[in-house]
């Protein structure tokens, strides 16, 4: 058996790799890892041209990438959500998967699960990324989302700015309540003067969030790591 992880996330040891890896692990199985942001995997340009050979023809690292995708029995594909959607890494690495789509869909039967971690959009990237797969025709066996950590917490201004993201989803803004003061409790902490987009105003409580001091986040990784496995053998 054989399982390969892939991270959209550009951070350093990320919350997402964080994620990804666990799931990974508790598959038991041959495994390796990948992050995006450490090779070149552009986006697709629409050429068509892999259409009857299912190859891509452009000459970057997804020629190789794309190889131990195909090798694989199960794929774990993580993203942290960047303006309501997946990284670039992740969608760029995605739309390539198209490729093997046309007429034979050669991914067709393999394992998947995905992780999106987010301030507000994970549910909605989870989604995106689970649809985007099943049209490949691969079997989604378990989808996890989690918090991650604003970039506004460690950026330096973010306890005054105007437009940090808790800001920027806010009821005032959205015209909906995304839960962030909730999820962030102990984390962030809104003073009585802040006003979205016209006055910033919080006390950043924690500059870090991470999933491996959230019991409950890693006991899901594990699970849906496992799930896989029981899949593989079953075959």
């Amino acid at each position: 058996m054989k399982v390969i992880g892939i991270s959209g996330s550009p951070t350093e040891d990320s919350n997402t790799d964080t994620l990804i890896k666990a799931i990974v692990d508790a598959t038991g199985a041959d495994n390796e890892f990948v992050k995006l942001s450490d090779i070149e995997v552009g986006p697709c340009i629409a050429c068509m041209k892999c259409v009857y050979t299912n190859e891509c023809v452009l000459n970057d690292d997804f020629k190789w990438l794309s190889k131990k995708v195909m090798d694989a029995d199960a794929i774990v594909i993580g993203s942290p959500t960047y303006y309501g959607a997946a990284s670039a890494f992740t969608k760029a690495f995605i739309e390539r998967l198209y490729s093997k789509r046309h007429v034979k869909l050669q991914a067709g039967g393999k394992l998947v699960a995905t992780v999106a971690l987010g301030i507000a959009a994970e549910s909605m990237v989870s989604e995106w990324m689970g649809n985007a797969l099943r049209a490949g025709g691969m079997e989604i066996v378990g989808s996890m989302t989690a918090k991650g950590t604003p970039c506004c917490f460690v950026c330096g201004v973010g306890e005054s700015c105007h437009y940090p993201v808790w800001n920027a989803y806010s009821k005032e803004m959205t015209g909906m309540d995304l839960g962030i003061e909730a999820a962030y409790e102990g984390y962030l902490e809104l003073l009585p003067d802040n006003k979205p987009y016209e006055h910033g105003s919080a006390k950043i409580l924690k500059e870090y969030r991470s999933v491996k001091d959230e019991p409950d986040v890693m006991a899901e990784a594990e699970r849906i790591g496992k799930l896989i496995r029981e899949k593989l053998q079953s075959v």
